[in-house]
């Protein structure tokens, strides 16, 4: 005689089916792991690891096709565990945190981003974080504040990426990839710089440096860029310390290679632009799957 009731027996039924498919997952992750170990040792990988856009298509694909109730912002948080798992996998990852206004909030977006597992170096200032990039045995990633202008102490740092050294800088991402935020979440945005270029997702945003002389406007600037074939989306503009000459950092749709014929086109500049990078178009609950 079972001495189960119905529901109970049910319930069971459930939770066996629940430990089936758990095994399946646990069995998909191992094989996931094998493969990225082939990706490691065969696809010539060199350097930092990190392929942003390749996540951003991984992400948007997912959430293109995902059903049902279980949360998409679940998925997008189980798929940045797995590539921070990956990363482990293919040699590990160290992250320099930029410390000063609002650290806590960007330490906690980054290991949000890149999982709680990489390693973190926390710094007093842009400067120093950037130059953990530069150094021997130094970290593959730094996280900086959202971008400023000015005399913003902090969000003025994107002059350092301007290629003037030995090691060339770049911006590879900005998080957080997904921008709703949950109750509970950290708030506030970051970017993240790397000495590698950004990889395409086919939904980019690219960044440009322009010197140019101080009787330019804002908007006369921004005029130059569009008619060159540009589609500028934002504009940070500084003055250089000690010089007259002010240098700009443009947002443009689509990434930029620096063999990009348009910016020979730019007019009006006093110096050859410079690419500074870009990121994936972060996701909204609206855009989700572009």
């Amino acid at each position: 005689m079972n001495d189960l009731s119905p529901p109970a027996s049910r319930l069971a039924e459930l939770r066996a089916e629940l430990d089936g498919i758990d095994d399946q997952i646990h069995d998909l992750l191992m094989k996931r792991a094998k493969v990225i170990e082939s990706v490691a040792t065969e696809g010539g990988k060199k350097g930092t690891k990190i392929r942003p856009g390749r996540e951003a298509i991984i992400l948007r694909r997912l959430l293109a096709r995902h059903k049902g109730p279980w949360p998409a912002q679940a998925i997008v948080r189980i798929w940045r565990e797995m590539f921070g798992a990956a990363l482990i996998i293919e040699g590990g990852q160290t992250m320099a945190v930029c410390d000063g206004e609002s650290a806590e909030t960007r330490l906690a977006l980054a290991r949000e981003h890149f999982g709680p597992l990489t390693p973190v170096r926390r710094h007093h200032n842009p400067a120093q974080t950037l130059a953990d990039l530069t150094r021997e045995g130094g970290a593959q990633l730094a996280v900086l504040p959202p971008l400023g202008e000015g005399d913003d102490a902090t969000g003025g740092w994107w002059p350092m990426l301007a290629a003037n050294s030995r090691v060339r800088l770049y911006v590879i991402a900005k998080i957080p990839f997904w921008t709703r935020r949950a109750e509970g979440l950290p708030t506030g945005e970051a970017y993240v710089v790397a000495t590698v270029p950004p990889d395409a997702s086919d939904n980019d945003r690219g960044l440009i440096l322009l010197s140019f002389n101080a009787d330019v406007s804002r908007t006369r600037l921004m005029e130059q860029v569009a008619a060159a074939g540009f589609a500028p989306a934002a504009l940070w503009v500084k003055r250089l310390p000690g010089e007259s000459r002010l240098l700009a950092l443009v947002e443009v749709e689509g990434l930029v290679s620096d063999a990009d014929p348009r910016l020979a086109a730019i007019a009006g500049v006093d110096a050859p632009p410079q690419v500074a990078g870009g990121y994936a178009l972060p996701i909204s609950e609206t855009n989700r799957g572009e």
